[in-house]
């Protein structure tokens, strides 16, 4: 099954960057994001959630259509134990922080603008919405690093090929800023942080 993922990461790689070498005519700058929110719905232990950060460079390939790369960040949060006094009377002696853990990693990401923003262009255009907006979706295929730690100590970490869905929504802020909400679903292929969601806002310049 672990051969498999990485057999097909590699083949997304190259197909990705043979579409973006394909469509790529002359200089172009990439599309510019970041987005920062929190982790939530994480299959595994520990599951308290945490940070979730990502920076990405997306180029055009087609209309609406930008392919690049990510770089993602993804807190799973600690596993917290209760201490009790060593006298054996069973009172309270306060917290300490056991197994914590994360994963990062980059991945190749497509992002697609929907046809006429669901018609947001066009309402923005007569001032019946405030700012023009633009719904999107998303995707990503890469590496994801778990890494575990007991009160900053390394305590272990695996590889893992995974992939991400999302849907977001982008208001402009000015000619090239764009601002809005976005959630994605991960998928990973290992047995310590197989699934989680985030949600963030995320910030895009082109």
């Amino acid at each position: 099954m672990r051969g498999d993922c990485w057999r097909w990461t590699w083949l997304v790689a190259v197909a990705v960057s043979t579409v973006a070498s394909g469509a790529w005519a002359g200089p172009r700058f990439p599309e510019l994001t970041a987005s920062a929110g929190g982790t939530f719905a994480i299959l595994g232990v520990p599951d308290a959630g945490g940070a979730s950060v990502s920076v990405s460079a997306l180029w055009p390939v087609a209309p609406g259509l930008t392919v690049g790369v990510v770089g993602h960040g993804d807190d799973a949060g600690t596993v917290v134990d209760s201490l009790r006094d060593a006298a054996g009377h069973g009172l309270p002696g306060g917290k300490v922080d056991q197994l914590h853990r994360a994963a990062w990693g980059v991945s190749w990401r497509a992002d697609l603008r929907l046809p006429d923003g669901l018609g947001c262009r066009r309402l923005a255009a007569r001032r019946w919405l405030p700012f023009a907006s633009e719904p999107y979706v998303s995707g990503s295929w890469g590496f994801y690093r778990i890494a575990d730690d007991v009160r900053g100590r390394k305590a272990g970490d695996i590889a893992s090929a995974g992939f991400s869905l999302a849907a977001g929504w982008r208001y402009a802020l000015g000619g090239r800023v764009r601002v809005g909400p976005v959630i994605r679903y991960h998928r990973l292929f290992n047995d310590r942080m197989s699934r989680f969601a985030s949600v963030g806002l995320e910030c895009a310049w082109r």
